[in-house]
């Protein structure tokens, strides 16, 4: 969603964190730094979602907002390296790498917009994916009872439907992550991701 001067929030307020469920700036600058991204990688062009940044810093946020958009744009400058670097076309692909860089809330845009578009047992099995990455979005803002609650949801689907996940290698660790209530986020693998 796109910013209107009308819909900007007040950036001289303080912030002491940066917390999308509690604050409008943070949500705010979080989903439209995603959706600059996604964009960016539909059309493997950076400029989004720097431009995108650009126009936030511009405004000259608070502290903690500057901070998470410099983090983010470390991270999506490492995903668009691994992406290019390693010629990841495929979308399932793409967001391990997503994943494996904890951007967990763009993990969660992209794998949706594959899900929409999914039927049957492979619907289900990225619905599964899709609530772990809020597993780890909560927990990154220390949400535990609600990071608990998802984890149970998205264990029960991506066990059920593990048959349409194979192309994560080391699907049991993030079941086994997810039954534990395991804070520390599993990395995912396949071996499409080493190569050179």
């Amino acid at each position: 969603m796109k910013r209107t001067p009308d819909a900007t929030p007040d950036m001289k307020r303080p912030a002491a964190k940066f917390d999308p469920f509690n604050n409008r700036l943070s949500r705010d600058i979080r989903n439209t730094l995603s959706e600059a991204f996604m964009a960016a990688l539909a059309q493997m062009k950076p400029s989004a979602y720097r431009d995108e940044a650009d126009g936030w810093l511009a405004q000259t946020p608070p502290a903690v907002m500057v901070e998470y958009i410099q983090d983010r744009l470390r991270r999506y400058d490492r995903v668009f390296e691994q992406i290019k670097g390693g010629a990841l076309d495929e979308p399932l692909l793409q967001s391990l790498v997503l994943w494996n860089h904890k951007l967990f809330f763009e993990f969660h845009d992209h794998l949706e917009g594959i899900w929409k578009q999914a039927t049957g047992d492979k619907r289900q099995a990225l619905k599964g994916l899709i609530k772990a990455a809020g597993v780890y979005i909560h927990y990154e803002f220390n949400r535990r009872q609600a990071a608990a609650k998802l984890a149970g949801k998205s264990y029960a689907l991506i066990r059920h439907y593990a048959h349409c996940l194979a192309f994560i290698e080391n699907l049991n660790v993030l079941l086994q992550a997810l039954k534990n209530l395991d804070a520390n986020p599993p990395g995912l693998e396949n071996p499409a991701l080493h190569r050179d």
